[in-house]
């Protein structure tokens, strides 16, 4: 027990300033002679000069936040003292030469970063960037910048060290260590360096979980040395916090022995390599350090995020409770000041007044609807709602029985009253009865005398009527023009002399009353059914003709006389007959429509004529019987304009001429007719009895109808014995003439005096 209590007395000695404890150099040609550190835009940049090519392996090892490099062959010929940088995210960079022929570099982070290596000329640059990315551990080529800044060299911190003394040894009193080196000039950095194709792939890594050896950070006090062999961890950490001078907390949850052997080493580096050995964690406050696990930690944040969640939803909480209590506080206020408001309509207005209008010109409807837009009133009133509400004098008989009891009004008082809907219409009502044409209104006394004089003064007043005469022409012009043709022949046995027959050729026998007359048949008996068949009498076929193209096989020939020659030479062995037929035909038409109508201003006239088509349509109830309207159809809509003596009408006028189409068959759903559809609408202004033209109402068809012998008809001249042609032109066109006439104004006097009693 003496023994190890001596152990522990005298296990941390201050270092002589003259020895060190250092690494032997090996024979190599590669030698790491410096590192910088720059401060680019959006990076910071360390610099690792070494003289030949690079052989390293970096590692990234978190608590604290670190990149270890080392690198193999090479012998460290840098500082030995921490470089202290204090950029956004480098905290330090130190190296050591970690083994014989391994000289490592770590560069400690401020917190959890990304990073990339890249090979240069002079060595390597680690670019760690200033705000830390989302990296992947996965190769990647860094993106340097188009144009870097220029860089700046970061100096470290002045520090005080001296040489350590052999191992064991102890200062005599009062003897003064050596005065602290002088802190490294800070020396321009070269610019950053270009990209070129590196030697080795570019290293992208953030976060690994496998630890790795923690190298020492300088904090400006003397360097110690431990030595102990299975020492207890709390009594090493007491240790550490006497020679420092620092405040120490130890959680109870912190045990275990462990052996420790370190020379030349600053304390919070000693602190830190304790520290990592065990799984612990260093929390300082206020200058106090607090030691506990990694698991105590955990479950010390876990329980802080814990009552920082109760605080905060209690705070949320607290404000939403806050927030409904003004809320409600508001909404009393305004139901406050809205009853106070309505109590002061209600006594600036007067009572609810019921009272019926008749009118006179107006549709009670439309003046309705007119007054419920100005009053803000809906379709079917409003209603007093809620106790507490005075409206006055319950309504007397008939309008009670009408439109029921106000809404049960306690008797006249002051009392606060409770509204939902805006105040003017509270308790109102409208209603119109067309039958007897009157308004039924239900109005506080103010409101009912301004409605009434509304009434009388703008809405129940005569509108002036409007005379429209209109004339509708309709032109109606066709031309047609027709041609075709029959021929034939037959062969006839030869008979003594010629016989010449005139008239025209047989479809398919011989009618009495064709031929010559008192003239035998030319070849009786003759039978030649099996080569022609043709007629006895006339030797024509009996069949028709070769060339069979009549006009009456047209179209538009149907019913339609027409005129033609026909003549035949018979001769003792072949009989030929030919007929021409043609038509030209020429028509017009015109219908003449004068309707006169007279209509109040603001109101539609419509004068329609034409018919309507009947068409069946057939469905599971049956056959039906319904109609399809083709009219020809004006609709006038006047607006008197007076402007001092002259007075203007302004014209809203749709003309529509329709007619009968074509049948469409939908099969078994019937065939109903299609209508042709032609509108015009325009909207003019102009003097009372000018003329308003409204034409270009047409239609025009022209058609071209052929019919040919393929090949033959398209010989010249002679094709025109094989083909028949029909070209016909119709054309349909309307105009319209109106002219308004305003009528005499009705005196409203004499209107409103009853007429007098039957005698």
């Amino acid at each position: 027990m003496v023994r190890a209590a001596l152990l522990l007395a005298f296990a941390v000695v201050p270092c002589a300033a003259g020895a060190q404890n250092e690494t032997p150099p090996v024979a190599s040609a590669t030698r790491l002679s410096d590192v910088t550190v720059t401060q680019q835009q959006n990076a910071t940049v360390v610099h690792i000069k070494i003289s030949g090519a690079a052989r390293y392996r970096a590692e990234l090892i978190e608590s604290p936040n670190r990149l270890v490099v080392d690198l193999e062959d090479t012998v460290y010929g840098w500082r030995r003292t921490p470089l202290r940088v204090g950029t956004e995210s480098v905290k330090q960079v130190r190296g050591s030469q970690y083994r014989t022929a391994i000289a490592r570099v770590v560069v400690e982070f401020t917190h959890k970063v990304g990073y990339a290596i890249r090979e240069d000329a002079d060595g390597l640059a680690i670019i760690v960037p200033t705000v830390q990315a989302s990296a992947r551990p996965e190769s990647a080529a860094p993106a340097p910048g188009a144009a870097d800044p220029e860089p700046t060299p970061v100096a470290p911190k002045a520090m005080a060290a001296a040489a350590s003394p052999p191992s064991g040894a102890v200062p005599a009193p009062g003897e003064t260590p050596p005065p602290p080196p002088t802190a490294m000039p800070a020396r321009p950095a070269a610019p950053a360096p270009t990209m070129r194709e590196p030697r080795a792939p570019v290293r992208v890594a953030q976060a690994p979980t496998a630890p790795a050896p923690q190298p020492a950070r300088a904090s400006g006090q003397r360097l110690i040395s431990l030595e102990f062999k299975d020492a207890d961890v709390v009594n090493l950490l007491r240790i550490l916090a006497a020679e420092a001078g620092r405040n120490l907390v130890i959680g109870e949850d912190v045990k275990g022995k462990m052996s420790i052997s370190l020379r030349n080493v600053p304390w919070d580096l000693a602190l830190e390599i304790i520290l990592e050995s065990r799984a612990l964690e260093k929390v300082e406050k206020d200058g106090v350090l607090r030691i506990v696990t990694r698991d105590q930690l955990t479950k010390d944040r876990e329980s802080k995020a814990r009552v920082e969640e109760a605080r905060i939803k209690g705070e949320a909480e607290a404000r939403a409770k806050l927030a409904e209590a003004q809320v409600k506080e508001a909404e009393a206020i305004q139901k406050k000041l809205a009853a106070e408001a309505a109590r002061l309509e209600q006594e600036a207005r007067g009572p609810l007044r019921e009272e019926s209008i008749r009118l006179s010109y107006a549709d009670p409807e439309e003046v309705a609807k007119t007054l419920q837009g100005i009053l803000g009133i809906s379709a079917e009133g409003q209603k007093i709602e809620g106790p507490g509400i005075y409206s006055g004098p319950i309504a007397e008989p008939p309008f009670s029985q009408l439109f029921g009891p106000p809404g049960g009004a306690p008797p006249p008082s002051r009392t606060p009253v409770s509204i939902s809907q805006d105040v003017l219409a509270k308790g109102l009502t409208i209603r119109a009865h067309k039958p007897t044409n009157t308004l039924f209104l239900r109005l506080y006394a103010a409101d009912l005398e301004r409605v009434k004089k509304l009434i009388r003064e703008s809405l129940d007043i005569p509108l002036p009527q409007v005379k429209i005469e209109a004339r509708m022409e309709i032109l109606d012009r066709s031309a047609l023009e027709q041609i075709g043709i029959q021929w034939g022949g037959a062969a006839v046995q030869r008979s003594a002399g010629t016989q010449t027959l005139v008239g025209r050729g047989f479809a398919d026998s011989a009618a009495p009353g064709i031929g010559v007359v008192g003239l035998t048949p030319p070849n009786p008996g003759l039978s030649l059914s099996g080569v022609l068949p043709i007629s006895g009498v006339t030797g024509l076929p009996l069949g028709g003709n070769v060339v069979s193209l009549p006009i009456a096989a047209l179209p538009t020939a149907s019913g339609i006389p027409t005129a033609g020659l026909a003549f035949g030479i018979v001769g003792t062995r072949y009989n030929v007959n030919l007929a021409l037929q043609a038509l030209a035909q020429q028509s017009k038409t015109r219908t003449l429509s004068r309707p006169e109508v007279v209509t109040v201003e603001n109101n539609k006239a419509i004068m329609s004529l034409g018919e309507e088509i009947p068409y069946a349509t057939i469905s599971s109830a049956g056959t039906q019987i319904q109609f399809k309207e083709a009219l020809l159809k004006l609709e006038v809509t006047p607006t008197v304009i007076r402007e001092g003596d002259v007075t203007k009408i302004k014209l809203i006028v749709v003309v529509e001429n329709n007619s009968r189409g074509d049948t469409v068959n939908l099969g078994s759903a019937g065939q109903p007719p299609a209508i042709n559809k032609r509108k015009a609408e325009t909207q003019v202004l102009i003097k009372e009895g000018d003329h308003l033209v409204i034409g270009g109402v047409t239609a025009a068809t022209n058609i071209t109808a052929i019919r040919k012998v393929p090949i033959f008809a398209d010989i010249p001249l002679l094709g025109w014995l094989f083909k028949q042609k029909e070209e016909s032109e119709t054309g349909r066109e309307l105009v319209v003439f109106v002219t308004p006439t305003v009528l005499r104004t009705i005196d409203r006097a004499s209107a409103a005096a009853p007429a007098p009693a039957p005698k």
